[in-house]
């Protein structure tokens, strides 16, 4: 039985589980069916190229063992009735980390957190494509390199403070909502047509502001405005292969950037844009991102996995109001021979009470806002609030003058 040591950050995601389920989940459809047996062929040359996708997760041992997995076990195919609840599906790691479902028209992947990051998640999808397209295996052998290696080469070491203050913070958001006896799985999504994102794109550009600027001014503002509060903190996931010359592998490699934003009574969007700007680049300038991976790859380096777990095994790295950008999925890689994709979105996972995030994902200049939660009916109106507001505020932005 083949073995593959797992990361430290792939610990730390098996340890948040207490607080949410780290899965990624991607619906793609399409105008037909696509053929089960290609896509199974190209799943086995998927494994062959990255086996850890037939690997199941030991804990004990932080380690990743193959299994006896092979394309048409990844492969199920369900029901239309049931395509909801392939946006909430759970994984056992001790089972398998990824699933591929073929559901009338679309395509589900549910990839496991342990697994793979979002950027990550979204090389394998093209490297699916380009597989079952009938592309050679040989040219993907990087989706292997999977470790902090080649980043840690090409990066200044953060001081010892800097990376202890990066793992130990403390998010400061109060609780949006209460956990409750009632509890049930709830899928809230907001979508933004292409108009208005060019329009808010073009806007933000002309004051020095991102895409990813405005999603978190948004989500900022609207938290200050329906909660009363005057200082919020979000917390935004950073690819950490943008410091590595080769190319890296799919795996856990993300740092986080702080937004500790004060809201001034009557903040305009474009105020509050303008200030999430100068705040964010001061954080990209500071090297925060890397720090905290770094401290944890260090220390698991130079401990036993026992005393590693002594010291961050309670650590939750998972604040109460959380954001992650997915991306957007080129449209130019995303084709299954000739099957042109009418619509593809990413989720996140489900999030536990009290805990609360949005993801975007965005594909063929629309734009998706979702949040996958476990709470009461009274608290999915509370977030279904939220993200009314956030859309709110994106549209307004982009149809002002």
């Amino acid at each position: 039985m083949k073995e593959y040591k797992a990361q430290p950050l792939d610990l730390m995601q098996y340890i948040n589980t207490k607080y949410h389920e780290p899965f990624i989940h991607e619906k793609i459809e399409f105008p037909r069916t696509l053929s089960a047996a290609r896509l199974t062929e190209a799943i086995d040359k998927l494994i062959s190229v990255f086996p850890i996708i037939k690997c199941a997760y030991r804990f004990e041992d932080n380690t990743f063992y193959e299994k006896d997995i092979s394309g048409k076990s990844l492969l199920f195919v369900a029901k239309p009735e049931d395509k909801e609840e392939l946006l909430t599906e759970s994984l056992d790691t001790n089972g398998q980390l990824i699933k591929f479902t073929l559901c009338g028209n679309a395509l589900y992947i549910t990839a496991s957190h342990l697994l793979t990051d979002g950027s990550g998640f979204k090389q394998l999808i093209y490297t699916l494509c380009a597989l079952y397209n009938g592309e050679s295996a040989e040219n993907h052998n990087f989706l292997m390199n999977r470790d902090f290696s080649d980043i840690f080469e090409n990066t200044q070491k953060p001081s010892m403070l800097k990376m202890l203050a990066s793992v130990l913070k403390k998010y400061k958001n109060k609780l949006i909502y209460e956990k409750t006896e009632s509890e049930r799985l709830y899928i809230i999504e907001r979508e933004l047509d292409k108009d208005i994102m060019e329009r808010t794109h073009k806007k933000a550009k002309a004051q020095g502001a991102t895409l990813n600027d405005v999603f978190m001014a948004a989500f900022a503002l609207a938290i200050s405005n329906l909660y009363g509060r005057k200082k919020v903190n979000i917390p935004c996931n950073v690819d950490l292969r943008k410091y590595a010359d080769k190319k890296t592998g799919v795996g856990n490699l993300t740092g986080t950037l702080d937004l500790n934003l004060k809201i001034k009574k009557g903040m305009s969007f474009a105020e509050c844009l303008k200030e999430t700007s100068r705040l964010m680049n001061e954080q990209k300038k500071s090297g925060n991102d890397i720090a905290g991976p770094m401290l944890l790859v260090e220390k698991y380096k130079k401990s036993t996995l026992e005393k590693f777990l002594k010291t961050y095994g309670g650590l939750n790295t998972s604040p109460f109001v959380d954001y992650t950008n997915l991306g957007k999925l080129d449209e130019t890689r995303l084709n299954f021979d000739g099957a042109e994709v009418v619509n593809a979105v990413g989720y996140s996972g489900v999030q536990k009470a009290p805990y609360f995030q949005i993801a975007i994902s965005s594909f063929k200049g629309v734009t998706t806002i979702s949040s996958i939660v476990f709470c009461g009916e009274n608290e999915c109106k509370k977030v279904s609030a939220l993200m009314d507001a956030v859309q709110s505020e994106i549209e307004n932005f982009g149809k002002s003058s």
